[in-house]
């Protein structure tokens, strides 16, 4: 594995062996955590944290792209080509709120992680792609704070939309 160049490496995990693996953590932290639904939730933000500082250096480092400096650049960038390595598709849309120059939201119809999960459950894997965003900003030296809503189109799709909001604390245009 480590002779292998990490240019080419494509990603090899079947998509039922990562949903099997996310399962038992999530299971193991209520077992450890019993029903202190924050702190499992802070637990998989930690994680994805931690993999989203680590998956954007393999990303950049494929894609041969240069660290952003402006945000809505990375923005693009996240939409666009980390979003395509991370869930085989790129997020539906990048929208700056009216009104508002440092907010944006990144939606996406159906989430790969979020597909067969009740957005209605006190424990969220939303929470786990929040930090994984949170990763990739704070290694690019961006400050921001990440929420996220689950919305429903009753005539769009049967799967309810994901919308992460994204509030930077200090716009680099």
């Amino acid at each position: 594995m480590l002779e292998r160049n990490l240019r080419t490496l494509r990603p090899e995990t079947n998509y039922c062996t990562f949903s099997y693996l996310f399962s038992e953590y999530m299971l193991l932290l209520k077992r450890k955590y019993g029903n202190d639904y924050t702190t499992i939730n802070q637990k998989m933000e930690q994680l994805g944290s931690n993999v989203g500082i680590r998956l954007y250096e393999v990303v950049c480092l494929r894609e041969r792209n240069k660290r952003e400096t402006k945000v809505l650049e990375q923005l693009k960038f996240i939409q666009g080509i980390f979003w395509k390595h991370l869930f085989g598709k790129q997020a539906d849309s990048l929208e700056r709120i009216k009104d508002k120059n440092n907010e944006y939201l990144i939606r996406d119809e159906n989430p790969l992680l979020l597909r067969y999960v009740s957005e209605e459950s006190p424990i969220s894997p939303a929470n786990f792609i929040v930090g994984i965003l949170e990763g990739v900003f704070q290694v690019s030296g961006f400050q921001v704070s990440i929420t996220y809503q689950f919305k429903s189109d009753d005539k769009q799709s049967y799967y309810p939309h994901t919308i992460f909001i994204l509030q930077f604390e200090d716009q680099q245009n």
